[in-house]
């Protein structure tokens, strides 16, 4: 019953969102995905349920169809609480930039943005435009849960004036890839820091590309990373997924890593809300 009064006030917020008009989307008869319908399914969170953002594009051409562009970017609330976890009922037709090809493959980027960090999903169906619960029909993969966006963990550090250069490693992010050729939508890490006496958060806008660190697939990749400390403000870096060699970024990031800038103080440190990491030696 309660799932039936969630899908009811869905369907009526859809209905609602396709009366305004979009230049910019080209659908036409629009096209959904959804995780329910011939079916049901749950995207899970790892931990608690939080503050939900989503991001879709026609895997290998999201300049064809991209949730994120045109006039009236998607919202998320087409990803909402429901149940365990997150339910999706995504219209294509009411905004965005573009139309995914016939029997092309849908990219969708969940993620959870909780008080630790982001949690995400990455998921892929091909269209089967016959099923009349939608066109991108996930509710056949069944459950998926999300996975914690990996921090950088720092390998070594060394002041060099005013700079701190880090070796930093992200993990695989494998096992938050789910449906056909998901993985090769991922096509590195970005690395990303912010100055600030305080931790910034995981909106990728508050934070500066620092590094790029190539990835394929998402395995576990290590790269090299230099820190501004002429201010000894402390730095706060973190880990943005990149997808589509950049075409497309997660606009939610991992939980920060901290960093002390003041010469004064020997050691990195980490977030104390995150689980800790060996502490790096800095030389003055």
């Amino acid at each position: 019953m309660i799932k039936k009064i969630v899908l009811g006030a869905m369907a009526v917020a859809l209905v609602a969102f396709v009366m305004v008009p979009s230049a910019s989307a080209s659908c036409n008869p629009a096209k959904t995905a959804t995780t329910f319908g011939n079916g049901t399914a749950y995207w899970l969170p790892a931990t608690t349920v939080g503050t939900a953002s989503v991001q879709s594009w026609q895997l290998g051409a999201p300049g064809t169809w991209n949730s994120a562009g045109g006039t009236v970017a998607c919202p998320n609330s087409f990803l909402f609480p429901d149940g365990p976890g997150f339910s999706l009922a995504f219209d294509l037709g009411s905004c965005g930039s573009g139309c995914p090809a016939p029997l092309s493959t849908l990219v969708t980027l969940a993620q959870n943005r909780t008080a630790s960090g982001t949690e995400f999903l990455l998921a892929t169906i091909v269209e089967t435009p016959a099923d009349s619960s939608g066109n991108f029909q996930y509710a056949s993969q069944g459950d998926h849960t999300m996975i914690p966006v990996p921090r950088p963990r720092v390998l070594s550090s060394a002041r060099v004036g005013s700079a701190v250069n880090l070796s930093v490693t992200v993990d695989s992010i494998a096992a938050g890839l789910f449906g056909p050729e998901a993985a090769s939508a991922v096509t590195g890490f970005n690395i990303l820091t912010a100055s600030s006496a305080t931790d910034p958060g995981t909106d990728a806008s508050a934070y500066s590309l620092r590094s790029t660190i190539a990835s394929a697939g998402g395995a576990a990749a290590t790269g090299p990373i230099s820190l501004d400390c002429t201010n000894p403000t402390d730095q706060w870096i973190v880990t943005q997924i990149q997808f589509e060699n950049g075409t497309v970024l997660a606009n939610s990031v991992s939980g920060a890593t901290r960093v002390h800038c003041d010469p004064a103080l020997a050691n990195p440190k980490h977030n104390p809300k995150i689980k800790p990491v060996p502490r790096p030696t800095l030389s003055n």
